[in-house]
């Protein structure tokens, strides 16, 4: 029977050391969590500064292909070592129930727990730019694994001494766990598609008319993107973006009038302080921050 042989825990705790000690030579594959998420990272075009709610779509998709080749692995019949994170049981369970779906397999998993002093060697060798406290503190969310999980061994390792660690097995963190998946998904499924009809209802803002109101002058059209370009309008999304300040102006109104203008040239930062707003500007600023839903309908109408 194949082996699958899981290295976890925190940043710096010694996962990629351990794995060369034991297992660097062998006839075996040794995969890497992080290389899966730099090749991710990568495709999606992100540099050192990435979104949260992008992190996490991130994250997910690495740790998907990284199951992917672990199961292709071992139905080639060869024995996988992964080295992984794993704080959570759940991230655990997922992984397990499709593995155990689809090969055969006996499941170890390794458990680095360093004491401080080993620890915090490590994070300065690598120069890592968070103090050994931080590193401390995202360890304690981990969540020792538990036999229930479907793992058939579990080892604590302490400054390289291995010790067989099976817990009382805990079954009820199956349904758990399965549950807090679901949902998460759920979640994500609901999110994707907001982020989809808002995308869709921005295409459309390219082809249906809407009120384009001059913020000098006073003139309002219902008209189209194109018509407004045709006509001289300075406004999204032919020019600068909806809910962010610019000109909003028509064809015979000059930028040096408008909020825009004022913002950019008082010599503070580019902000604005609705306070310091005389009221015609205030109109302008929050039908800005409302668009483009607030050039839908006629705010006259509205009143």
């Amino acid at each position: 029977m194949n082996k699958l042989i899981f290295v976890i825990g925190a940043t710096a705790a010694g996962k990629t050391y351990f794995i060369d000690q034991n297992y660097k030579g062998k006839d075996l594959d040794v995969l890497n969590v992080y290389d899966y998420q730099q090749r991710v990272y990568d495709e999606e075009g992100f540099g050192e500064h990435i979104p949260f709610d992008a992190m996490f779509k991130c994250l997910m998709k690495a740790n998907n292909m990284l199951l992917d080749d672990i199961i292709e692995k071992l139905s080639q019949g060869r024995d996988v070592v992964v080295e992984q994170t794993f704080y959570k049981a759940k991230r655990r369970i997922a992984y397990i129930d499709k593995i155990r779906k689809s090969v055969d397999v006996l499941i170890e998993m390794y458990v680095m727990n360093p004491g401080d002093s080993f620890w915090q060697s490590n994070i300065e060798k690598r120069n890592l730019k968070e103090d050994f406290g931080f590193y401390k503190k995202n360890a304690d969310e981990i969540e020792f694994p538990n036999p229930a999980e479907g793992i058939d061994a579990i080892y604590e390792v302490t400054d390289g001494e291995v010790v067989l660690r099976m817990d009382p097995p805990r079954p009820e963190i199956l349904d758990e766990a399965r549950e807090e998946l679901r949902q998460e998904a759920e979640r994500i499924h609901r999110e994707d598609e907001a982020k989809k009809r808002r995308r869709e209802f921005m295409e459309s803002m390219k082809e249906r008319p809407f009120w384009h109101y001059c913020e000098v002058c006073g003139k309002k059209e219902f008209i189209t993107a194109k018509d407004a370009f045709n006509g001289g309008w300075d406004y999204p999304p032919s020019h600068g973006a909806f809910g962010l300040l610019g000109p909003r102006t028509c064809g015979d109104c000059l930028i040096k009038d408008t909020l825009f203008w004022k913002i950019n040239t008082s010599g503070k930062l580019p902000l604005v302080v609705e306070k310091e707003l005389s009221p015609e500007e205030l109109v302008t600023w929050r039908r800005i921050k409302g668009e483009p839903e607030s050039l839908l309908a006629d705010e006259e109408e509205e009143k």
